[in-house]
């Protein structure tokens, strides 16, 4: 065949498969989780996603937050921005991606119909890939055992929320495990695969599972709690309760913080802004900015140094790094 009919069939090749290249790379598109984030306390946010220098750090309080690209070009950072648009500090900058607490926002498989992460379980982000986050959910009573998968975007969130309760069938009978661990397979024919080797806590008294089937030594075993489980179990590595009978179930702690406050001799005096205001590290025009104060923001004024306002935001969501501080004009106040 002739070069020109060559070049003109690849071109036609290109045109046919463009759309479907551009959908592609559209479907990988980078993840931006966003809401109301409860932040570790004195977690610092860094003006550079590898080494630099810390600019603030988030208090422990509710923050609005949109947090992307953890482990950019390997390394162990996400970039961060907080604020609303309105009524907050918004600083831009980068944060330790292990620490931003990353909750389920719907059932995330682990494997496909067997295993899965329950709705509003706080887990561990470990990578990253276009538009899915690898995470890693951490058990420890009565189930002692991590999991790690893959999860969508639209899969997770920043806010916390409520586990759905699980309502037991009224002909299903208890199981507990007869050792301190158990194998679960997708059937219980010979074809069937291994979904996971359950383990229980030592501290627990028992993993209590829910069945209502049977099949060739096997029992069709369902659990509901950080994790989902429709799985098979060897009958034999499983006691049954006597019928209407369950066990008491330990669930893991909640922890719940007080507000962060602010302790200062004198009661400082509380402004709120009109319009954008460049936040900076330094009482000066040409001083570090790290972002802005937002419009609609109250903030404390601590102190007035030549014509620059040394400011908090009142919600307390970020404070300064170590002995910084944050300014902003006076006069714009």
């Amino acid at each position: 065949m002739p070069q020109a009919k060559l070049l003109s069939l690849t071109t036609l090749m290109l045109a046919c498969f463009a759309p479907a290249l551009g959908q592609a790379q559209s479907e990988q598109a980078p993840c931006t989780l966003s809401g109301v984030a409860s932040m570790p306390v004195n977690l610092s946010i860094y003006d550079r996603a590898d080494g630099g220098s810390p600019i603030a750090r988030f208090t422990g309080g509710d923050t609005a937050l949109a947090v992307s690209d953890p482990f950019t070009q390997g390394g162990k950072r996400a970039q961060v921005r907080t604020g609303t648009g309105s009524g907050s500090f918004r600083i831009a900058g980068w944060t330790d991606a292990s620490q931003v607490p990353v909750y389920t926002a719907v059932n995330v498989p682990i494997v496909s119909g067997s295993l899965w992460i329950a709705p509003h379980q706080l887990v561990e982000i470990t990578a990253s890939s276009g538009s899915r986050f690898k995470v890693k959910k951490r058990l420890t009573t009565p189930i002692s055992q991590t999991f790690n998968t893959w999860a969508e975007c639209s899969a997770l969130t920043l806010s916390t929320g409520t586990t759905p309760g699980y309502d037991v069938p009224g002909n299903a009978r208890g199981y507990v495990l007869r050792k301190d661990s158990a194998e679960l397979y997708d059937g219980w024919q010979k074809d069937k695969t291994l979904v996971t080797v359950l383990a229980k806590a030592p501290e627990a008294l028992g993993v209590l599972l829910w069945s209502e089937e049977q099949r060739g030594g096997f029992v069709r075993v369902t659990y509901r709690g950080e994790i989902g489980i429709d799985a098979w179990a060897r009958a034999s590595d499983l006691r049954a309760l006597p019928r209407g009978e369950t066990m008491d179930v330990q669930r893991p702690s909640v922890v719940k913080r007080s507000p962060p406050q602010l302790k200062l001799a004198d009661n400082p005096r509380v402004a709120k802004t009109s319009k954008e205001l460049v936040l900076r590290t330094a009482a000066r025009d040409d001083g570090p900015s790290i972002g802005v104060v937002e419009a609609n923001t109250e903030l404390y004024v601590l102190d007035v140094v030549a014509g620059w306002a040394n400011v908090l935001p009142k919600s307390l969501h970020v404070a300064p790094h170590g002995d910084g501080q944050f300014w902003v004009k006076n006069a714009d106040l």
